[in-house]
C-alpha cells in the first residue's frame, strides 16, 4: 500500500508549484503595490492594503483577499475565480470584464465598482454585498441602493 501512495504523494508535491501564486510576482505587488497580468492565484492577500493598484489580467484564482483595500484598484479582466473577497473594499474598482465564478463577496463595498462585462455566477451572492451603490452591472446599469431595498422589504 504504501508502493501506491509514494507515487500520488510525489506527482502531488510536483504539481503543488502550479497551484501558487509566482513568488517573483508577489515580490514585484509588495514592493511596486502593481502587478498586471501577474500569476497570484492562490496568494494570500487578507487584509492588504491594495489602494489603487494595477492588477490588470492578473490571475487571482482562489486568491485569499478577505477584508483587502482594493478602492480604486485596476482589476480589469482579472480572474478572481473561487476568491475569497469577504468584507473587502472594493469602492471604485474597475472590474471590467472581471471573472468572478464562485467568487465570495459576501460584506463586500462596491460603491462606485464598475463591473461592465464581468462574469458573476456562483457563490459570489451579491445580495450579500454590503452595498452597490452607484456601482454598473454587467449589463451597464447603475445598481441600486442596496440598503435602501432592504430597508423596504424588511417585515414590519
Amino acid at each position: 500500500m504504501i508502493v501506491k501512495v509514494t507515487p500520488a504523494l510525489f506527482l502531488l508535491l510536483i504539481a503543488a508549484p502550479a497551484w501558487a501564486a509566482d513568488p517573483a510576482h508577489l515580490e514585484q505587488l509588495r514592493r511596486t503595490g502593481n502587478c498586471p497580468n501577474c500569476d497570484l492565484s492562490y496568494a494570500r492577500l487578507r487584509g492588504r492594503n491594495l489602494q489603487g493598484a494595477d492588477l490588470r489580467g492578473a490571475n487571482l484564482n482562489a486568491a485569499d483577499l478577505r477584508g483587502a483595500n482594493l478602492r480604486g484598484a485596476n482589476l480589469r479582466e482579472a480572474v478572481l475565480n473561487n476568491a475569497d473577497l469577504t468584507k473587502a473594499n472594493l469602492t471604485n474598482t474597475n472590474l471590467t470584464g472581471a471573472s468572478l465564478l464562485i467568487t465570495r463577496l459576501d460584506g463586500a463595498i462596491l460603491v462606485g465598482a464598475q463591473l461592465v462585462d464581468a462574469v458573476l455566477g456562483g457563490r459570489d451572492r451579491l445580495a450579500r454585498v454590503q452595498t452597490l451603490q452607484e456601482a454598473t452591472l454587467p449589463n451597464g446599469q447603475k445598481a441600486f441602493f442596496l440598503e435602501f431595498l432592504e430597508e423596504l422589504t424588511r417585515p414590519r
